[in-house]
């Protein structure tokens, strides 16, 4: 829909230096200009006339029946594509139902599954960074929003033609594994032989334990993780066996989640470039001692002093701040990127600005393309926990009560509709899903039942978990849309049509019969999907996406209650209907995979 902007937006200009000259000199309007009514009924695309009043000296309403007026007299816009009219102060054009088949309909079919995507690597390159669990600590639910979210801005991203990098900047470096050198030593008689993340996370509960009772082990660990920084075989070797224990489990959660990255590249990965990081900044004289560490001072992009950023702690030690200023300018060197996207928790706000303060004293000018996209916690009654103290609330914990509630709503769902016995109900339950279907089935509903709440809400927020309202059939759920699509899979099947026939139509014919407000509506919501996916990348939120989906499925249940797909007596009009369907399929099926949201078959 958004490519009749720039012609509509001419037409505009025109028409006002037609009537309005010399009173506006040159005026033009951008097509950016151009809104969405908020009542459907009155057009497809709307520019307000508020603005001309004070210059003009007229009503905004009379601005409107003036400029509509010269649009219809020059033909500037054919009225075989728009009607256009003065609502108010609004000049409003709509789409004829024409115009619309031989355009965004038949966009939609002859490019199937890849409409509104751009041409691969047609855009600049960007990178992105998210996820990046600590190794040898369970993947916890509150690492999932910034893993689904980046892994959603990243798909669409590419979608949309960018050149696109994904990272997951691995927490594989630090004290802890200090600590766990001394637990894998003190409690090796309580370890199996092939030791898993639940047991590194079970001894390194056990060690902070230890640590309340006497101090010293931390100042232990710290020397054990010093050595590790200077090389030390043995706790190299610890460290590897950590890093690979914790890799394994996580990929497996990646998987579940339709989550890809092109590099697994922890903080471990720049350690060879601390040293001459650091001498580069000694030299400019940007790094200072301050209390025996040594630090640099940053200000904001606004100019606010920020706290020092330490970058090498007294004992010689290296932060993550360190490593993170290495990483990005080891990826500006690779990547050359025009983006780069940091997905992490909005606690990390602060440490955020010090890197992007630290890359600025530099002199480095590319710092204005990196970006920290903020995401808010899970809450639970028990609000933020701590994995040191064994107190945490793990993503797996969390699957198994979504997958739970899931089945349960699939039994009851099935018992409610159970038919009385007949020839019909012994048809239906030939249909009926095996305990194995079952079971992955309600493992997709959990799964994307839990990601369409995360993605639905605004990032930048907190998000309260509720099972019962995540997992639910009804309402603005992932379920109703997961449902939606297999009824369009269903209706689909029993057309009896292949995917090339319901793609080959006569647009013509599909503008003469599908002109009812439902199927309209449905064709102009579907038109909308390129664009939303470009607004979703631009406020850097799926939520916008996901939104759209909503109001989608919505279309799509009119359309299916208003309008009879399978009409025997009239195949031009079922063909046509058909139509509509598979483009819903396409657009929706495809939104849900750039969401990472599973598309069960049956449901």
């Amino acid at each position: 829909m958004e490519r009749f902007k720039p012609q509509l937006a001419e037409a505009l200009g025109k028409a006002l230096n037609q009537t309005f000259s010399p009173a506006l000199e040159n005026p033009t309007v951008a097509p950016q200009e151009l809104e969405t009514p908020p009542d459907r009924t009155l057009g497809d695309f709307a520019f307000a006339c508020f603005k001309l009043s004070k210059t003009l000296k007229k009503a905004p309403p009379l601005i409107a029946q003036e400029v509509a007026q010269a649009i219809a007299r020059s033909a500037a816009v054919s009225p075989d594509e728009f009607s256009v009219k003065a609502v108010g102060p609004y000049v409003n054009f709509t789409l004829t139902p024409k115009h619309l088949a031989r355009t965004v309909l038949k966009d939609m079919l002859s490019n199937g599954d890849a409409y509104g995507s751009l041409k691969p690597n047609s855009r600049p390159k960007w990178v992105f960074e998210y996820s990046s669990p600590n190794v040898a600590k369970p993947f916890q639910i509150y690492h999932l929003r910034t893993t689904i979210v980046g892994s959603a801005l990243s798909k669409i991203a590419k979608f949309r033609g960018y050149d696109v990098t994904s990272i997951n900047h691995l927490g594989d470096w630090g004290t802890q594994y200090g600590k766990l050198a001394i637990a894998l030593k003190r409690y090796a008689s309580t370890l199996p032989a092939e030791i898993t993340l639940k047991d590194l996370v079970r001894i390194y509960v056990q060690i902070h334990k230890d640590i309340e009772a006497d101090p010293s082990i931390e100042k232990e660990g710290q020397e054990r993780f010093l050595k590790l920084e200077q090389g030390d075989p043995e706790m190299r070797a610890i460290w590897q066996k950590c890093v690979d224990i914790s890799i394994r489990e996580f990929k497996k959660i990646y998987d579940r989640y339709q989550v890809e990255f092109d590099h697994y590249w922890g903080e471990s990965f720049y350690q060879d470039q601390l040293k001459p990081l650091l001498s580069d900044l000694k030299k400019r004289g940007l790094l200072v001692q301050d209390q025996g560490a040594w630090v640099v001072h940053v200000t904001s992009r606004d100019g606010k002093e920020l706290p020092p950023c330490i970058l090498e702690k007294s004992d010689g030690a290296s932060i993550y701040a360190t490593r993170d200023v290495a990483a990005a300018i080891y990826r500006h060197e690779k990547f050359h990127f025009e983006h780069m996207t940091y997905v992490v928790g909005k606690e990390q706000k602060l440490h955020f600005e010090q890197i992007f303060g630290v890359l600025r004293a530099m002199g480095l000018e590319w710092e204005k393309t990196c970006e920290h996209v903020a995401t808010g916690l899970y809450r639970f009654k028990d609000s933020k926990m701590s994995t040191r103290k064994g107190n945490f609330v793990t993503l797996e914990e969390v699957n198994e009560m979504c997958v739970e509630k899931a089945l349960k709503l699939m039994r009851d769902r099935e018992s409610a509709n159970a038919p009385e016995p007949s020839s019909e109900a012994a048809a239906r339950a030939h249909d009926a899903l095996t305990p194995e279907e079952t079971a992955k089935i309600a493992d997709q509903v959990a799964i994307g039942a839990l990601v369409f709440a995360d993605l639905s809400t605004d990032p930048t927020k907190d998000l309260d978990f509720d099972v019962d309202r995540v997992i639910s059939f009804e309402g603005e759920t992932g379920p109703y849309l997961q449902y939606a699509h297999t009824r369009c899979l269903s209706i689909l099947k029993k057309s009896g049509r292949d995917e090339s026939a319901l793609r080959n139509v006569d647009f013509a014919s599909v503008a003469e019969l599908c002109h009812s407000q439902e199927e309209l509506f449905l064709l102009k919501m579907l038109g909308r999907f390129p664009g939303m996916l470009e607004r979703t990348l631009d406020q850097r939120k799926p939520s916008q996406l996901a939104g759209y989906l909503i109001d989608l499925t919505r279309d799509f249940g009119a359309f299916y209650r208003e309008c009879k797909v399978m009409n025997p007596e009239n195949e031009a009009l079922t063909h046509a209907r058909l139509s509509l369907v598979e483009a819903t399929r396409a657009v929706l099926g495809k939104g849900l995979d750039l969401l990472g949201i599973p598309k069960p078959e049956k449901m």
